[in-house]
């Protein structure tokens, strides 16, 4: 007679687990640092009661009945993450983004969810735009614009962005900063040091690579900075020809407000729905690898947000890219240590390569060991070697469509962390080329990566 009534025990778990999540995200509001990490917690509690109760259900589940339940329990989770990551905003919701470029560690239902926080965070109330709009040039919106539409078009961690026209009949884009989302940033990392303390102590986790992420997503926060970083691409970007950077308009932007010219594109899911040929993704691909190196070895300054919001397609095979928030800018040094890397011909466990990798990974009071040397040997063998092979002809092409690549790049790069093979200077750059990788998969393109590559350290050569 018990046994019918074991799956309710699944239930059940699932059920208070979801209670208790649901309990703290209601009670803590997201301004302060203590609402922000009990509603984390919260989430916590409320995914890992949904899971527990579906492997109990799952003991006294059919096949099929298995299957439809865990897509069920994916797609839930998913909906709960996104819904409590898009409140959160901030570093928080920045994270979800990069978990949805991870096609190759999270089931289908969850991702389809997490993309939504790349252009779909609820925005705030219009009265509030209006405010702050107000607050940061003196006038309000109306009072600047031939007409500005109060809901915006697109919403993420740190704002949102509306539709205005300029009084000559100009359309332009208009990104108004969130209130308080500086102080939710330093909240958040308050959160993160502290949960971080066992991986600083042994090491896997460095305090200079925590203060680069927080001094960067606070960076993000100054508008004046990105219209110096939207000029600064827009003319570093003109020799590629097949890149179009939005124009700045200085004279309706602050440090919270920034006014720029509308740019055309699809997003890339609605441009794949439209079933674009091989030949137009590879070309596309081809182009987003040689944007990608293009920035490190010739701008040495790299546009670092690389979720899908950030990038527009155009039927020609053209690109937009938007959002330069987030930049990262190498010293002259930097690049000259990765170039010694990029196409290696060597054995990997030469000395050679050795002292490449010493040089790359050098920092204050931190020892290259043998133990990282074999990591990065191994994650050189392992993806570095097969992605750009240095002696291939110029018409060879990887097929970035393999599913293999993604896994063997994620567990080489597994092999690193633990190693403790880590260095500050890389962590938006490794940012920027995870997300590189994963639209080559998405669009399934098949690029001459070594022949870029090539072409690129040549010309950047000064």
């Amino acid at each position: 007679m018990t046994k019918p009534a074991r799956p309710l025990a699944g239930a059940a778990a699932s059920t208070t687990g979801t209670a208790i999540g649901l309990a703290l995200q209601r009670l803590f509001p997201t301004t302060t640092a203590k609402g922000r990490i009990l509603r984390l917690a919260g989430l916590t509690a409320g995914v890992t009661g949904s899971y527990v109760g579906y492997m109990v259900q799952r003991l006294f589940l059919g096949e099929e009945q298995r299957e439809k339940k865990r897509k069920s329990v994916h797609a839930h989770t998913g909906r709960r993450i996104r819904d409590e990551l898009m409140t959160l905003r901030g570093p928080a919701m920045k994270f979800g983004q990069a978990l949805s470029l991870h096609t190759d560690i999270l089931p289908d239902e969850i991702l389809a969810e997490l993309s939504k926080l790349q252009m779909e965070a609820p925005g705030m109330h219009a009265s509030l735009a209006e405010a702050q709009f107000k607050a940061s040039l003196g006038r309000a919106p109306d009072a600047v614009f031939k007409s500005f539409l109060p809901e915006p078009f697109a919403a993420a961690s740190l704002g949102q962005v509306h539709r205005a026209v300029l009084r000559d009949g100009t359309p332009v884009a208009v990104k108004i900063q969130y209130p308080q989302i500086r102080a939710a940033i330093e909240n958040d990392f308050k959160w993160l040091r502290n949960a971080s303390l066992p991986a600083l102590a042994s090491g896997h986790v460095q305090k200079s690579s925590l203060d680069e992420l927080e001094s960067q997503i606070l960076a993000e926060t100054d508008y004046v900075r990105e219209a110096d970083h939207l000029e600064f691409f827009r003319k570093g970007l003109a020799p590629l020809g097949f890149v179009t950077v939005p124009e700045v308009y200085r004279e309706y932007s602050t440090d919270r407000v920034l006014t720029m010219s509308m740019v055309e594109g699809q997003h890339l899911d609605a441009f794949l729905a439209t079933k674009p040929s091989q030949k137009m993704r590879d070309l596309i691909g081809s182009r987003l690898h040689e944007l990608f190196t293009f920035q490190l070895l010739v701008l040495k300054k790299l546009h670092a947000d690389p979720h899908w919001g950030n990038y527009l397609f155009k039927a020609d095979g053209t690109i937009s890219l938007i959002d330069f928030g987030c930049v990262k800018e190498f010293e002259d040094v930097v690049i000259q240590r990765l170039r010694k890397g990029f196409l290696y011909r060597g054995p990997f466990d030469s000395p050679e390569f050795q002292q490449i990798i010493r040089e790359q990974l050098a920092q204050p009071g931190k020892k290259v060991t043998p133990a990282i040397l074999r990591a990065m040997a191994d994650f050189a063998t392992r993806f570095y070697r097969r992605v750009y092979p240095p002696d291939r002809p110029d018409d060879w092409t990887f097929d970035f469509s393999d599913e293999a690549f993604l896994r063997d790049f994620a567990a080489a790069a597994a092999k690193t962390i633990w190693a403790k093979a880590s260095a500050p200077q890389y962590i938006f750059m490794l940012r920027a080329e995870v997300g590189l990788y994963t639209t080559l998969h998405r669009l399934r393109a098949r690029v001459p990566t070594s022949a870029i590559v090539r072409r690129i350290l040549g010309a950047s050569v000064s």
